[in-house]
């Protein structure tokens, strides 16, 4: 199940039933059964487009971090190592498949050595060949976390390479050259053979390099953060002139892609055209109407509450239903004067009223509120009990604030992803914990922003609270835990990371340790799962809000448009094509 931080405006409630399940596997989320367009026989040519509410904040491989553009990215102009394969329908599980090496990866040293050989034949867009020495300095720039910000740590949590006492790596990425030498004794070419020298066993690392954070990334086209949406291709298509934040842009073919190389991506369509600079309200009610070019349309934004009655009606055999796999919560912020008492921090968690969340999200049938931070479909799924019931407790927030020394109202500014559907969201929220004793402002920032605010230095002291949305990147609570709340992988001079809140516990870093070090993977995910437990009612370092489904709409045009909850939970471009 993958992945990460949310698109659109949160999933909203449908009145078609559709149950969150846990699998013990720790596969995908239960589905509908819908093929979401897949019958018919797939048409090369034509030309595809996306229709977005929600402004792309990265591009660069090592950036991104949000769920759509890691599909979109990898599906258009940017190939790992491995990926998860296409799935014949929404929700099935996908396999994982090689994509730019010719197999998934051969582990040694009891999973502390990963080796991958990278195919032959794929080219840069300009023909010059994509080599392992690619691969090896895409990973690098990783490291620059003053520079390149905002994408997974996975790499610098993983690779053997020291730490400096303050827990950031000793080697500082490939523009400051302290400690190159380091990263290249932990990351080694031989030809087109690619090793990765690990500080402790991984035994799922092939899954990790699904991630475009270890993608190849060529150093003569390195612009540091300048690179952000600067499209350079080993894809199956390229931009077409550049790319517009708020505006979007528009994809051709690469010439230089090679199908031989490449099982995975069919790249049907002749274009593709992103067009961001639309609300949600209106590309759903053009994507309802399906009207001339937007028959061959599809969206990655969920729908908003005000289309529901329309997705299930008026776009029957074009909609697309799916259980999510992600978490909505909230992060204290550890920093904060009035959060950095755990007193406080669990008053606002007893005050929260996820049952208000629910409501303004569009109801029950589509939202189910959680108080674990690890989705339902992950075998780590804990189930932790709610402190307060769904409505919350206003009169034990209250006395956990008199237990924390501080008198009512206590003012906190909380900060959200700002859209409709939040907007109603957070004033539900605001309303309890304003009656619980808390003076809350909230601050809408906009989707372009939001990622790169909390991550900034300067956001520490402007929150005391953070909304954020999360999916494990890979079918385990080790994608989850590690990710959002070991410290010495995220919080450096640069930012907090995932970590948004600054939550550093040298206790809670050891259970990360030991439960890394168990063998069998049901213990292991047992301990993920006590972990999240832990960090919820011990530390109240997150509190978990909502787990909700996805609801998608396509033109009557398309084929192939299948959701792949495996990958990343929005529908996956490897075999759309649009009738013409």
């Amino acid at each position: 199940m993958k992945r990460t931080k949310v698109v659109a405006s949160v999933a909203t409630g449908l009145a078609l039933a559709l149950a969150v399940s846990a699998c013990g596997t720790g596969g995908t989320p239960s589905a509908t059964g819908t093929t979401g367009g897949n019958a018919g026989t797939p048409t090369a040519g034509g030309t595809l487009s996306i229709l977005s509410g929600t402004a792309t904040e990265h591009w660069d491989p090592q950036r991104v971090y949000v769920g759509v553009n890691i599909e979109s990215g990898n599906r258009l102009f940017t190939r790992t190592l491995t990926t998860f394969g296409p799935v014949a329908k929404d929700g099935d599980q996908a396999t994982l498949v090689a994509d730019a090496a010719t197999d998934v990866g051969t582990a040694s040293d009891g999973g502390k050595t990963w080796k991958f050989t990278i195919k032959d034949g794929i080219k840069w867009e300009d023909g010059k060949t994509v080599t392992c020495e690619d691969f090896a300095y895409g990973v690098s720039r990783t490291f620059a976390v003053d520079v390149i910000t905002g994408g997974p740590n996975y790499a610098i949590a993983f690779l053997d390479i020291p730490k400096n006492s303050d827990g950031s790596s000793k080697f500082a990425g490939p523009y400051k050259k302290t400690g190159q030498d380091l990263f290249d004794k932990a990351v080694t070419c031989s030809g087109s053979e690619l090793t990765f020298k690990l500080s402790q066993p991984v035994n799922d690392f092939n899954m990790a390099v699904t991630m475009t954070a270890f993608a190849a990334f060529r150093k003569d086209k390195d612009q540091g953060d300048k690179s952000n949406f600067a499209i350079f291709s080993n894809g199956p298509y390229k931009i077409d002139g550049n790319w517009t934040t708020n505006k979007g842009g528009t994809f051709v073919r690469n010439d230089q892609w090679d199908p031989a190389t490449d099982t995975i991506r069919k790249a049907y369509p002749d274009k593709i055209t992103w067009d961001e600079s639309l609300t949600q309200e209106t590309l759903y009610e053009r994507l309802i109407a399906n009207q001339g070019a937007d028959q061959n349309a599809i969206t990655f934004d969920q729908a908003p509450v005000t289309a529901l009655a329309n997705v299930a009606g008026g776009a029957e055999g074009r909609n697309s239903i799916v259980a999510s796999p992600y978490t909505r919560y909230l992060v204290p912020n550890f920093k904060s004067k009035v959060f950095s008492n755990d007193k406080a921090r669990e008053a606002l968690a007893l005050a929260a009223d996820r049952s208000a969340y629910v409501t303004a999200a569009g109801g029950e049938q589509g939202v189910q509120a959680t108080n674990s931070l690890i989705n339902p479909a992950l075998q780590a799924f804990p189930n932790t009990p709610m402190l307060a019931g769904d409505k919350g407790d206003p009169a034990k927030a209250k006395e956990a604030l008199q237990a924390a020394g501080l008198t009512a109202p206590v003012k906190i500014t909380v900060a959200y992803r700002k859209n409709d559907t939040l907007d109603k969201v957070f004033s539900g929220l605001k309303t309890a914990w304003d009656a619980a004793g808390f003076d809350t402002t909230l601050v809408g920032i906009p989707a372009e922003q939001y990622y790169s605010t909390l991550q900034s230095p300067d956001a520490a002291n402007k929150y005391d609270a953070y909304w954020a949305g999360w999916g494990a990147d890979w079918p385990s609570g080790s994608t989850v835990i590690p990710a959002l709340l070991d410290s010495r992988v995220n919080i450096s001079a640069g930012g907090p990371g995932q970590d948004y809140g600054y939550f550093s516990s040298d206790e809670f870093n050891a259970g990360i340790d030991k439960a890394y070090a168990i063998a069998d993977q049901a213990e292991r995910e047992k301990a993920w799962g006590a972990l999240d437990t832990e960090a919820v009612t011990k530390y109240f370092a997150i509190i978990p809000l909502i787990n909700d489904k996805f609801v998608f709409v396509h033109g009557s045009n398309v084929q192939g448009a299948v959701v792949n909850t495996t990958f990343t939970g929005y529908y996956d471009l490897a075999n759309v094509s649009v009738k013409h």
